[in-house]
């Protein structure tokens, strides 16, 4: 008899097979699932050499599939950077400690990084500026940055980057200035590359934001990723780190941000769909508009506060046409950022005239984001087979500000992920970090409860069960990683990729769902976390 190298009994093991089934162990050999069933089952399949872990109340799911998270900038952001997220800094001068006393610990005209502050949270209900920073860091160049689309440079990280009174704003940016034309430091949109462009990163720095990343998402019970929007560089850095057996989680990578028909020509020329199960290459990486937040977000109608402004188009539609036509015929997944309903359109409009033109089975395109799609959207990517992927941790963290831009009444339809889950889209949801970060027990209660931080109900109607919001990070997601035949459930000749929980998800009430929490990971069979 064939022994296992590894048992977990003791269920409950929720297996998100297709009956749905809760077991009650399982047994792994060779990096795959063996047996799942009763504990009689795989008792017999217990030898001398064979680990077993007893579960003692605790609950096994498949590893989670995260279907759109900036691995790397996770991993820079945990390895260097100061976290000066809400509720750790509730003010700008929360924000001014920390940072002075990473100014204290750094040399000389070395960086100083922070993230990622959100003005509606903060008790100013203002943006930093320059002058926050400039008392305590006359020597270092400081860059703080926001949720998204947004950050907050000292004057040295404006000198070193060249900004000055005289600077023009680039497109699709804007550097904020004072009534006598003075940068205040707050950079929105593509200004604040001006800055983090500046900041050089060496292979090593990389590759240890990597090693770190790896070790962040699998305490959170994450084993397999789509890694979005990475170039030359940060693909370099995964290979590197691939070769060297330092990439523990299966990272599946969309090449980007592409913004234009040269770009997307250099990338099918330089890349083409491919690599392992650990590492490979499977997509490109658009993007149409901006965010909520920093009224970027693209719909036709208005802000609340600012019904003058709509958000900004970043690719005009006969662009984007041809952009994603030509990741379509060279067998790309294409993923497109966009959030508001104007956004979505033309993004599906983009795949409707792929498919069109290229007729191609199961190409599996992403609509990252879609936040805000009409009927009428939702019907054509029913139609076309294009997935959502989408950021309910975003209503926990980000709602605040979602209400403050849009008011309550929008923002019912905000994520509609039971209609669409109701629909048959294969929906994924992920935490876009380094916007929020990788915590998938706020995903699930923030995709049941459907509450931001400080206690206000967004879209209570698109609320799902609690079994339901684990699928988002399971079965579905794995359908956008094409590897939904090796993870996403626990089935006897799958990857073992397994996370075991304090307690059982399915369970409890959903504000107890904030307490869940990951206790071990495996990938292939091999524990790669273990809490102490």
């Amino acid at each position: 008899m064939s022994f296992a190298d590894l048992v977990i009994k003791n269920g409950p093991v929720i297996t998100m097979d297709a009956k749905r089934r809760i077991a009650d162990a399982v047994a792994v050999k060779d990096g795959a699932i063996m047996v799942v069933g009763s504990e009689p089952e795989v008792k017999r399949l217990i030898g001398p050499d064979t680990e077993v872990i007893d579960l003692v109340g605790r609950a096994l799911t498949p590893g989670l599939v995260n279907t759109h998270d900036h691995m790397l900038e996770q991993g820079i952001s945990s390895a260097f950077v100061a976290d000066i997220r809400y509720p750790k800094a509730r003010s700008i001068r929360d924000i001014q400690v920390i940072m002075e006393e990473r100014v204290r610990e750094a040399s000389p005209g070395q960086w100083v990084l922070g993230h990622a502050w959100d003005e509606t949270l903060l008790e100013e209900r203002r943006f930093p500026t320059r002058y926050d920073l400039d008392p305590f860091s006359p020597e270092n160049p400081v860059y703080i940055k926001r949720v998204f689309q947004m950050g907050v440079a000292n004057t040295k990280a404006l000198e070193i980057a060249g900004i000055t009174k005289y600077t023009h704003d680039p497109e699709f940016g804007t550097i904020e200035r004072n009534e006598g034309g003075e940068p205040t430091g707050l950079l929105r949109g593509k200004a604040a590359t001006l800055v983090t462009d500046a900041i050089e990163w060496t292979l090593d720095d990389r590759e240890k934001a990597i090693r770190q990343a790896c070790i962040d998402y699998h305490s959170a019970g994450f084993t397999t990723l789509i890694e979005p929007g990475v170039l030359e560089d940060k693909i370099e850095a995964y290979r590197s780190s691939h070769a060297k057996g330092e990439l523990t989680i299966r990272t599946l990578i969309q090449v980007g941000f592409l913004r234009s028909l040269d770009e997307a020509k250099w990338a099918v020329e330089k890349y083409s769909v491919g690599g392992d199960d650990t590492l490979r290459i499977i997509g490109l990486k658009m993007m149409v508009d901006g965010g909520v937040g920093p009224r970027t977000a693209l719909f036709y109608e208005g802000y609340k506060d600012r019904s003058d402004v709509h958000g900004v188009q970043m690719i005009e539609q006969e662009e984007l046409n041809e952009m994603v036509h030509l990741g379509h015929v060279n067998g790309f997944q294409v993923a497109i950022h966009a959030i508001g309903d104007k956004a979505i359109d033309v993004a599906v409009a983009a795949y409707e005239h792929a498919q069109r033109r290229a007729p191609r089975p199961e190409p599996r395109h992403q609509i990252v984001h879609c936040y805000f799609p009409s009927e009428d959207a939702l019907t054509k990517i029913e139609e076309l087979g294009v997935m959502v992927n989408t950021q309910t941790p975003f209503l926990y963290f980000l709602g605040d500000s979602f209400l403050e831009a849009l008011g309550p009444e929008r923002c019912e339809e905000c994520m509609p992920v039971k209609t669409m889950a109701g629909r048959g889209i294969p929906v994924g949801i992920s935490h876009d970090a380094t916007v929020t970060q990788p915590l998938p027990n706020v995903g699930l209660y923030a995709t049941v409860a459907r509450r931001t931080i400080n206690g206000a109900d967004l879209g209570t109607a698109e609320a799902v069960t609690v079994e339901e919001a684990l699928r988002f990070y399971t079965v579905p997601a794995a359908l956008h990683t094409f590897m939904e035949d090796k993870v996403g459930s626990i089935e006897v000749g799958k990857y073992a990729d397994l996370a075991v929980w304090n307690f059982n998800p399915l369970d409890v009430e959903p504000e107890r769902l904030l307490d869940w929490e990951c206790q071990m990971t495996f990938v292939g069979g091999r524990r790669v976390f273990a809490r102490e």
